[in-house]
């Protein structure tokens, strides 16, 4: 499949931007592979839920709209901070929410800061399905993150790969399919960024190496599917 010179869009949170990497993300990755025109949308602590003072991924998918781009295909994560406990005292970020069956959207522009994970996710893709009707989509669900309480990250996980089905969204499964475990110290080591001077890996931001042997391989492969 011919991808030269053909528009990659990506949002969301630091391991799409390759904030353990120098900025050099999934993006830029598919980029120098593909030949790719690169549209990053991507920052740092990025919630799916609002979070007062973070960038907030619906906000990034109402600009993406605004700015009226034309991209061929886009690639997307988000979860990673939602599901974070650290700020709340053993709850989430962002509460996860209900999605009953028969769920209907609410549109991204009714969307509000009290809105669940479950709503803003099922919201952001509906909005992509959408405005991007032509382009062809991939969520990215992250590995199996050392500093994210265990039940969590995947009962986030597992909610999101939910709405994809429900829209009909190509995902990859980094977690489940990816072998990066950094609750391991020695993936933590070898796999993630000392983002933070511990003198260790920080679990969450992969470096090169944790790019380069654990997340592009299953994303570049998708890719070539969609």
């Amino acid at each position: 499949m011919d991808m030269q010179n053909k528009t990659l869009l990506i949002f969301g949170d630091s391991i799409m931007n390759g904030s353990g990497n120098n900025n050099y993300g999934v993006g830029e990755y598919l980029a120098a592979q593909f030949g790719f025109k690169l549209l990053k949308y991507t920052v740092g602590g990025a919630r799916v839920g609002f979070v007062k003072g973070k960038s907030w991924e619906v906000e990034q998918v109402k600009k993406i709209i605004s700015d009226k781009v034309k991209p061929d295909y886009i690639i997307f994560d988000g979860l990673t901070n939602d599901c974070c406990i650290e700020a709340k005292e053993g709850e989430p970020d962002v509460p996860l929410g209900d999605f009953p069956v028969g769920y209907t959207p609410k549109p991204i522009e009714e969307i509000g800061e009290n809105d669940d994970f479950s709503t803003c996710f099922d919201a952001i893709l509906c909005a992509l399905m959408e405005h991007f009707p032509t382009a062809k989509i991939l969520f990215v669900r992250p590995h199996n993150m050392g500093r994210r309480d265990d039940v969590l990250q995947r009962q986030y996980g597992e909610r999101a790969l939910a709405i994809c089905r429900k829209w009909g969204v190509s995902y990859v499964d980094l977690y489940s399919e990816s072998g990066m475990n950094t609750f391991l110290p020695e993936h933590r080591d070898a796999f993630t960024a000392d983002s933070y001077g511990w003198g260790r890996g920080d679990c969450t931001h992969p470096n090169a190496l944790g790019y380069e042997l654990k997340y592009m391989p299953l994303i570049s492969a998708k890719i070539k599917t969609l």
